[in-house]
């Protein structure tokens, strides 16, 4: 067994006991999530977006994440089921602290078409009124897609 593998599933081991299966004031369901960004497959990998993992981490969102933690993460990490879950956990409440900030109400709609299309998207499209209609075809499936999973 190698030196990452060994470190990969210490970290699962540890994170296993200390993650909760939801995460956020909105209960977001990560396997649902997880479901539709990869198909539960771990070594998902979207070459157009470039997005790894279970939960299609992509790169911008690891710097974020390894600058706000002093971290040093590479993408290829993002294989470790463990780490992609820890990012994505780390993620949705990162995406609840920047609604807030820029005072946008965090609902299911808010934080998963942040989680989807992007925060800043995410702002313009507020700004603009924020009807649901008015959300890129994508994301509004996506959403569907999630409420039909965790209904």
């Amino acid at each position: 067994m190698g030196k990452n593998t060994l470190l990969c599933l210490l970290s699962i081991a540890i994170f296993t006991l200390l993650a909760a299966s939801h995460v956020s004031a909105l209960e977001i369901n990560l396997d649902a999530i997880k479901s539709i960004e990869s198909s539960n497959n771990p070594l998902a990998y979207n070459a157009k977006t470039r997005c790894y993992g279970f939960y299609q981490i992509s790169r911008i969102c690891l710097q974020d994440y390894n600058d706000f933690h002093g971290t040093a993460y590479r993408a290829k990490d993002l294989f470790c089921p463990t780490l992609n879950k820890k990012i994505a956990v780390w993620y949705f409440k990162r995406i609840e602290q920047m609604l807030r900030w820029y005072t946008i109400p965090i609902t299911m709609v808010t934080v998963l078409a942040s989680y989807n299309w992007g925060i800043g998207n995410v702002a313009r499209w507020h700004a603009g009124g924020g009807a649901f209609k008015n959300l890129p075809k994508m994301t509004q499936a996506y959403i569907r897609k999630y409420k039909i999973i965790t209904a």
